[in-house]
């Protein structure tokens, strides 16, 4: 029996997950977790951005955390009470590197460290979002857990949408889109 997937339904289509429970059993499991509890239903992806270096990388971002960051798009209502994932697999431990495809999770990068359920899919490699890539807010990088098996296509379309959309955290200035994609449910296949 392989790695279970996920599929994330929106409104242009579908896209698949295969979760890498082997390669990153805590991760995996955090994020089959929320699955399970409906927390991405009625979710959205509201963030593309290209983390300052323009040339033609980017990832999208969503997740029950919609209206922190982009309070005014799809998915609104109050942020769901969440339990954060203090440890997990580095890009080291799992082997799974921040390439095209990659899911992963972010991190609190204001106060904790720890990763918060909101997902972010690589549509080009992003080797500082691994570990020892970067120093904020710490050197162990990005959690990733899974990678796109369907719909990077769909992705990479919601990625190309205008970002002039308002959030209250400055540093994703330029990086809300103006019309957050509303994620409709997250079915788990075995």
């Amino acid at each position: 029996m392989g790695d279970p997937r996920i599929t994330l339904e929106i409104e242009a289509g579908k896209v698949t997950i295969e979760i890498l429970v082997s390669r990153a059993p805590l991760v995996a499991g955090y994020v089959l977790r929320l699955v399970d509890d409906g927390i991405y239903d009625g979710s959205a992806f509201y963030r593309s951005t290209a983390l300052g270096v323009p040339n033609g990388r980017r990832l999208v971002q969503g997740g029950p955390l919609a209206p922190v960051f982009a309070p005014d798009g799809v998915g609104k209502g109050p942020a769901p009470a969440l339990g954060l994932l203090e440890v997990f697999e580095t890009t080291t431990e799992s082997g799974l590197l921040h390439e095209r495809g990659t899911v992963s999770l972010a991190r609190d990068l204001v106060d904790t460290g720890h990763a918060i359920p909101e997902l972010f899919f690589c549509l080009g490699p992003f080797p500082e979002l691994d570990e020892d890539g970067r120093t904020e807010p710490d050197t162990r990088g990005f959690p990733a857990f899974g990678r796109v098996t369907q719909g990077l296509d769909l992705l990479s379309d919601i990625a190309d949408r205008p970002t002039n959309g308002h959030s209250p955290v400055a540093r994703l200035a330029n990086e809300i889109l103006s019309e957050p994609v509303l994620i409709q449910r997250v079915v788990r296949h075995t």
